[in-house]
């Protein structure tokens, strides 16, 4: 049985080709974007640097989210469709987005039904916490 080596040259191309990681991606992103924001109006050759640098860094915080992305089953799924590069344009979600999309195809009855249960989980709350305070009082 014969195994298949890989060119080590071509491992070190596309490993130093690849994405940064997500984090090391997004504080590199933060840095370039405040250091644009504190320059000074006069210094604009720093400032264009800046803004330069991180346009560059916005494009690899994207790649290394898509490949971050690519890693879930999700990701692969539609890496083998052909579609996983449409993720980050068309569907880039976060929780809050998430969150507002379910929210905003939700049925508004089924609203109002989540709505009542919020507001009676809240007074059933304040009811017991003010319970719990005049027990502690009577007892203090």
């Amino acid at each position: 049985m014969m195994r298949s080596r890989r060119d080590p040259d071509l491992v070190l191309v596309e490993s130093m080709l690849a994405p940064p990681p997500l984090e090391d991606a997004r504080s590199s992103l933060a840095y370039w974007q405040e250091r644009r924001r504190r320059l000074p109006v006069y210094q604009r050759n720093a400032r264009r640097e800046a803004r330069e640098m991180a346009a560059r860094w916005e494009g690899r915080v994207r790649e290394a989210e898509l490949l971050r992305f690519e890693s879930t089953v999700a990701g692969r799924i539609l890496r083998a469709v052909g579609l996983s590069s449409l993720y980050g344009r068309v569907l880039p979600l976060s929780k809050g987005r998430l969150l507002w999309f379910a929210w905003a195809v939700t049925p508004r009855r089924l609203k109002l039904v989540a709505g009542g249960l919020v507001a009676a989980w809240v007074v059933v709350s304040v009811v017991a916490v003010t319970a719990l305070a005049a027990v502690a009082l009577r007892l203090g």
